[in-house]
């Protein structure tokens, strides 16, 4: 007994003698709200090959053969939701509205200019070089397809909405700048409430008419659009 009083009178004049330094232990963290992560199936990097000048209309606007994309969204595990997504153009200032793309009815695609994206300008005349769709083909949710209807809204910059309205892929729909699509539950047509989503595209290039574009040199288009997703 002696022994084990000495040893805590030992300990305590120990710990007097450094609590001016007052040791500390911090924790820190975060909680982290559920997660979904959006990717283009395959790469988003679309090449065309080469287009003759000369193959070009002298009257009209030359739509390029289509080319599939997808948009795939997928949530972690456990985690069912509803998701919207809208686009922004990189390069929105030498978007010049061309013609429907063929194959599809009305002006919703690349003769609207809210529907289209640009490809640049030509180095010589300076001239815009033309535009290219995104032609809603299809859409899915925890692999159910429903390949007949898409949900929208046009609400600009505001991305809150949740109620959409009902169009038909048959029309061709071009995705609009100052859209939201969603994909809808094939019952309720209303935004599905799944793991994991798709949306596949044709995207569409458009070459201005001939007069337009410089035949002195090779002239490169390129263009970007870049999607956002949000879940609700």
């Amino acid at each position: 007994m002696h022994r084990y009083k000495l040893a805590i009178l030992s300990t305590v004049m120990v710990t007097g003698s450094v609590l001016a330094a007052n040791p500390t232990i911090n924790v820190s963290g975060k909680i982290t709200p559920p997660a979904c992560n959006a990717s283009i199936i395959g790469g988003g990097t679309l090449v065309w090959e080469p287009v003759s000048h000369n193959s070009l209309s002298n009257t009209t606007f030359t739509a390029l053969a289509a080319k599939p994309a997808t948009l795939q969204v997928t949530c972690e595990s456990g985690l069912n939701t509803r998701m919207a997504f809208w686009s922004v153009d990189a390069n929105a200032g030498s978007a010049i509205p061309g013609i429907n793309v063929p194959g599809t009815s009305g002006g919703s695609n690349g003769a609207n200019p809210a529907r289209i994206y640009g490809i640049g300008l030509d180095p010589v005349t300076n001239n815009k070089i033309g535009n290219f769709s995104l032609i809603g083909k299809t859409s899915s949710y925890d692999g159910t397809e429903n390949d007949q209807t898409i949900g929208y809204v046009d609400n600009g910059s505001g991305h809150n909405s949740e109620s959409f309205g009902v169009a038909n892929f048959s029309a061709g729909w071009g995705l609009g700048s100052i859209q939201e699509w969603t994909v809808l539950d094939v019952t309720t047509k209303k935004p599905a409430v799944a793991n994991s989503f798709t949306f596949t595209f044709d995207v569409v290039p458009q070459i201005n008419k001939k007069s337009q574009i410089t035949n002195s040199q090779e002239v490169p288009f390129s263009g970007s659009v870049q999607f956002f997703v949000r879940y609700f």
